[in-house]
């Protein structure tokens, strides 16, 4: 392909990118309406917008009413032309949790279950029960996002709390059975992208969010300049690797003791405060409580001076954001946007 042409193709689906995100922050409107939040001329809207009532992600609505010019007609964003599935799953003790919601372009949640499942019996097949079970009922369906409590490379499973799914190409499976697109991440992405989104201020531009669940291994995601850093092979975060334990049921022994959890989990916020600097830390999963929270200051005041130090948020609960995370990055991914783009 000649190299205009791309770029021309190129240019034209940044503007389609810049109307229809204009359309999910108004719902509806003129073509001088997104004319004027785009930056657009209204010639490009008009072509762009007569394309999407084509495809039917934009609807014509009735005339605007006239100030003096001739009256425009408005178009009403249908964000119910496609649909997206995103599946969050947390190991808790001896039981998987399992979050399904089914939502529209605008990221409203249509559907929800939850389900509980035995770690040993939670595997691929059951999973893709429950996503089939979803297709059948929602056809509409055309992207699948699923959060995995392990390491993910590619939509490969490298490792995961829940060892049924270890190994698998979760991706190419369900891809080659369902045919739409999916994205398969490992759930600190997801948090840490959803916490962003939903406290979303200046602020937060720099900020880590540290994870340790009860009875496993902790795990971590940065926004760094506001963007979300996933590193080389999406690797960022397996923060369980650092070499102050010789084996992962070593960590999770000392994780499970509050004297050994402290003295661990200092060293760790220790070596994130020194790669990555975050003005916010966010302390998620029930491992930690506030009396753990204040030791935790206590230890890293007494090695590091206080102008270094980030602000401790404990939060103990970080599931609407793990779900919101996925939400964002499967509209994203449906609408041809950069998965972790932010608005």
């Amino acid at each position: 392909m000649d190299k205009p042409i791309r770029n021309t193709m190129l240019l034209k689906q940044q503007n389609k990118e810049l109307i229809i995100s204009a359309f999910r922050e108004i719902g509806q409107g003129t073509r001088n309406d997104i004319a004027q939040l785009t930056g657009l001329s209204i010639s490009t809207c008009g072509n762009i917008m007569r394309e999407l009532v084509a495809s039917g992600e934009l609807i014509a609505g009735d005339m605007a009413p006239s100030q003096g010019g001739r009256p425009s007609k408005i178009y009403i964003y249908n964000a119910d032309t496609r649909l997206a599935l995103a599946i969050s799953l947390v190991a808790n003790g001896a039981f998987n949790q399992i979050e399904i919601a089914v939502v529209n372009l605008s990221g409203n949640i249509l559907v929800r279950e939850s389900y509980m499942q035995p770690l040993s019996q939670l595997s691929f097949e059951f999973l893709d029960s429950l996503i089939q079970k979803q297709f059948e009922n929602t056809p509409q369906i055309q992207a699948i996002g699923i959060g995995i409590p392990g390491m993910v490379v590619h939509g490969e499973v490298l490792y995961c709390d829940v060892p049924n799914l270890e190994q698998l190409n979760l991706r190419d499976l369900l891809q080659d059975k369902y045919h739409v697109k999916v994205l398969i991440d490992n759930e600190m992405h997801f948090k840490t992208f959803g916490y962003y989104q939903t406290h979303n201020t200046a602020n937060l531009k720099n900020c880590a969010l540290l994870n340790a669940p009860e009875n496993y291994t902790y795990g971590a995601g940065f926004i760094v300049n506001g963007h979300l850093l996933r590193g080389n092979a999406n690797f960022s975060g397996e923060i369980n690797y650092l070499p102050y334990v010789s084996s992962r049921e070593e960590l999770i022994a000392q994780c499970s003791r509050d004297d050994t959890f402290v003295d661990l989990i200092s060293k760790v916020i220790i070596s994130i405060i020194t790669i990555v600097d975050p003005k916010y830390l966010i302390l998620c999963g029930f491992r930690f409580t506030s009396a753990l929270v204040d030791q935790i200051r206590e230890r890293l005041a007494s090695v590091l001076p206080a102008k270094l130090l980030p602000e401790l948020v404990l939060q103990p609960d970080i599931s609407d954001e793990y779900l919101t995370g996925i939400i964002t990055v499967i509209c994203n991914l449906i609408t041809e946007k950069e998965p972790y783009a932010v608005e």
